[in-house]
């Protein structure tokens, strides 16, 4: 179920109403407790519903609402917005198809010219589970996360925004907008320390700018486009599912891996088990209807597969407030030995430059 753009979708938290919430849910409501919420760019509210009519049929008890309910968060940020707009889009447009991956279930959403809102599950009372703010976890559980991308990056293989003109870029703008004050963030007091080589913000950036503009084609699928430590969770089984779709685009397949595996191992396990785990992603890639890759015998792979790590770049300059201190230095830290391993910078920089 979605909405049209052409109806005003509420913007405080007291206008999510039983009437309201009934509207969407398709049964009216008695009561809809707001339990807790969460506050962010995106806020989340959960509520407890009870229903006029008891009958026992297919319908949610516990809800979260996301959407951007902060009036000062939209003033101050108004990008925010268009994440929660994305984010509802992905739930009535795209997730209804996706066959091999684990996402929460959307009951509702819709988008207003100021609103984005999903109406999903309240994951905790299904048993699910939340990484800490800082944690790591064993490659076996890295495994089934990059299979469960496989599956999204198998069913959309090839594809582009030729072929879903809605699906424009928000993540490269967003990134290098970010990455433009280079020399002046990694410079502030505070912040994690780097290496001599990551300091230099003209070839950083140099690099980021060749690494968008540069991908193997050979390799573009849809993405998540956002796939670290904070935007996923454990089904009650133990599975790894995924959050926050706000960023999705069409790029290379190898962002969405190298920024899980990065975010979610230690440096010690990534080294130790990441060509097993990549391995284990290009044969179930291959499993689920993509094509079949061999990183023994085709360069392209390992090539692509090294540059795409510059997808990690948020952590080196990530801007106060939007992660928590504790979460950027560790993440940083497993940021720069990944590019220290695959010396991702010189490995963008030393191609050669596409024809024009």
């Amino acid at each position: 179920m979605s909405g049209s753009d052409s109806e005003q979708l509420p913007a405080l938290p007291s206008d999510l109403t039983s009437e309201w919430l009934g509207s969407k849910l398709g049964h009216k409501i008695k009561r809809a407790e707001n339990t807790r919420t969460i506050w962010g760019t995106a806020s989340k509210l959960f509520f407890a519903i009870t229903y006029e009519d008891a009958s026992t049929d297919e319908r949610p008890t516990h809800i979260c609402v996301k959407g951007v309910f902060d009036p000062r968060m939209m003033q101050a940020q108004p990008w925010t917005v268009s994440l929660a707009q994305r984010e509802a889009d992905f739930y009535s447009k795209l997730a209804p198809n996706i066959k091999n991956m684990i996402f929460p279930k959307a009951w509702w959403s819709g988008t207003s010219d100021k609103q984005g809102i999903a109406i999903m599950n309240d994951l905790t009372k299904e048993g699910c589970s939340f990484p800490a703010e800082v944690a790591s976890y064993p490659a076996e559980q890295v495994m089934n996360g990059v299979e469960q991308l496989a599956g999204l990056h198998a069913q959309y293989w090839g594809q582009s925004q030729e072929d879903h003109p809605w699906i424009w870029n928000n993540y490269d703008p967003a990134m290098k907008f970010m990455c433009a004050s280079w020399d002046e963030v990694v410079r502030t007091p505070g912040r994690p320390q780097l290496p001599e080589y990551l300091m230099d913000g003209k070839r950083c950036n140099e690099a980021l700018d060749r690494y968008y503009a540069e991908r193997n084609p050979r390799f573009r699928t849809l993405l998540h486009g956002d796939t670290h430590i904070g935007n996923v969770y454990f089904t009650a089984d133990g599975r790894i599912g995924f959050l926050d779709w706000s960023a999705f685009h069409f790029g290379s397949c190898f962002h969405d891996v190298v920024y899980h595996m990065t975010a979610m191992l230690s440096v010690e396990d990534r080294r130790a088990h990441e060509m097993e785990i990549l391995d284990h992603y290009l044969e179930t890639l291959h499993r689920l209807g993509g094509p079949k890759f061999d990183r023994h015998n085709d360069p392209e792979v390992m090539i692509e597969y090294r540059r795409s790590f510059m997808t990690n770049v948020i952590w080196l300059i990530c801007p106060d407030g939007l992660q928590s201190k504790e979460r950027v230095a560790v993440l940083c830290e497993r940021t720069v030995a990944a590019y220290d391993d695959h010396k991702v910078i010189d490995c963008i920089l030393g191609q050669p430059k596409p024809h024009a």
